[in-house]
């Protein structure tokens, strides 16, 4: 699968990397980030391949970085770089694509869902 690089695909990016911030969320964020994906327009399935198999790969370290990670925001531009080196590429993902999804997500699946349930609702 290509890279999409347009403004909603973007937009979508930037929205869920903020999971991936060194910063406790709240719901008010989450509500937030779920109005940012609300407005791209995207349906949840492509949500949940960015998510999944570009997000992730690409953010995933940031969370476990010491002495810190990003709190404050990726910038677009480095954010989309990482993003085009660390995707999933294959539309079937194999067994330890999968396995290296669920640990890159292990962090954030919780807020994700919490997400996904305020973007139903939108």
């Amino acid at each position: 699968m290509r890279f999409i690089d347009d403004e909603a695909h973007r937009s979508a990016r930037q929205a869920i990397s903020q999971l991936y911030l060194d910063t406790e969320l709240d719901e008010l964020d989450l509500k937030s980030i779920a109005r940012e994906l609300a407005a791209t327009g995207l349906p949840v399935e492509e949500l949940q391949r960015i998510y999944e198999t570009e997000v992730a790969p690409a953010c995933w370290r940031n969370l476990h970085a010491l002495p810190g990670g990003v709190w404050t925001g990726f910038d677009g531009q480095s954010l989309d770089e990482a993003i085009r080196q660390h995707r999933i590429r294959n539309a079937t993902p194999t067994l330890w694509q999968r396995l290296s999804i669920r640990r890159w997500t292990a962090s954030t699946r919780d807020d994700w869902s919490r997400v996904m349930k305020a973007l139903t609702s939108i």
